[in-house]
C-alpha cells in the first residue's frame, strides 16, 4: 500500500510539474532575420545565436504599455525569396485559435506570401518546430499512473 502511495505521489508531480513549465511569466525567443544571417533560415541552425529574454526587450514606440509575451516566426516569400525573421512578440494569441500547430498564411499580388507563426508554449518556440513536449508528457506520467497502480493492486491479491 505504501508503494503504490509513493508511486502516485510522485506520477503525480510530473504531471503538475509539465503544467508549471507551461505557465512561466517570462519567455525566452530566438531572434534573428535571414537577410543578415542565413542561419536564421530553415532549417534553423541556432548554433551562433544567443537567446533572447523578452522581458528585457525594448518596449515598441507604438505600443508603450505592451509586453512581450509571445515568440514569433515569420516566413516571407517576396519576389522568389524566402525570408525568415524570428523575434519576440507583443500582440496577438499564440497560433490559430489557440493551436500553435497552425499558422497564418497570406498570400498577395506580385508573387508575395507570408507565414506568420506565433507561440508561448515553451522557451525558444519560434524554432523551426513549435510542438512541444508537455503534451506528450502528460500522456506518459497519466499512462505510468495507471500501469502503476494496476501493478501494485494486483500486487496485493
Amino acid at each position: 500500500m505504501q508503494s503504490r502511495s509513493i508511486c502516485l505521489i510522485a506520477c503525480s508531480l510530473v504531471v503538475l510539474l509539465s503544467f508549471g513549465v507551461q505557465m512561466g511569466t517570462a519567455i525566452k525567443c530566438w531572434e534573428c532575420r535571414s537577410d543578415s544571417d542565413p542561419k536564421c533560415a530553415d532549417p534553423f541552425d541556432n548554433s551562433t545565436l544567443s537567446i533572447t529574454d523578452c522581458k528585457q526587450v525594448e518596449k515598441k514606440e507604438h505600443l508603450p504599455l505592451a509586453q512581450a509575451t509571445m515568440c514569433r516566426k515569420i516566413r516571407q516569400k517576396v519576389h522568389g525569396e524566402w525570408r525568415y525573421f524570428r523575434s519576440c512578440a507583443f500582440m496577438g494569441e499564440p497560433g490559430i485559435e489557440g493551436d500553435e500547430r497552425f499558422c497564418l498564411m497570406r498570400s498577395g499580388t506580385y508573387n508575395i506570401f507570408m507565414e506568420y507563426c506565433t507561440c508561448n508554449s515553451k522557451d525558444g518556440c519560434n524554432a523551426a518546430t513549435l510542438r512541444g513536449p508537455t503534451g506528450v508528457l502528460v500522456v506518459l506520467a497519466s499512462s505510468l499512473t495507471l500501469f502503476l497502480t494496476t501493478v501494485a493492486f494486483f500486487h496485493r491479491v
